[in-house]
């Protein structure tokens, strides 16, 4: 990705957003703050995969991963149709207020925006 995409929540305080970062082809969403001008990703400690919940020793970004470009502009475009759809609280084997039954994904959505990326 050429430019940052940056996304800062109104009304904060402390510069806290979101960063849409690209790394080897996988795109994510990353917590974020921006200070100055400049923009910091949050870091966490995972936890040892060995059931112990003992931290790892090495810090990570702190991200959703998306995966490549095409499933990443699926995964947005599934989570803002719910957004715009005010889908139908989740109960089990209930169909959404849109006639999609629960965990289908939207069919494709026609944008005028272009994509930034």
């Amino acid at each position: 990705m050429d430019k940052e995409v940056f996304y800062e929540y109104q009304g904060t305080t402390y510069g806290d957003g979101i960063l849409l970062d690209e790394y080897k082809n996988e795109f994510s969403l990353v917590s974020a703050k921006r200070k100055d001008g400049k923009t910091y990703m949050e870091w966490v400690f995972p936890q040892k995969k060995d059931g112990s919940k003992q931290p790892l020793d090495k810090s990570l970004p702190w991200k959703i991963k998306l995966g490549p470009k095409d499933e990443a502009i699926k995964a947005l475009k599934f989570f803002l149709a719910q957004l715009e759809g005010s889908p139908a609280p989740a109960y089990k084997n209930k169909p959404r207020q849109d006639n999609i039954p629960i965990g289908e994904p939207p069919p494709d959505l026609a944008y005028e925006d272009e994509v930034p990326f």
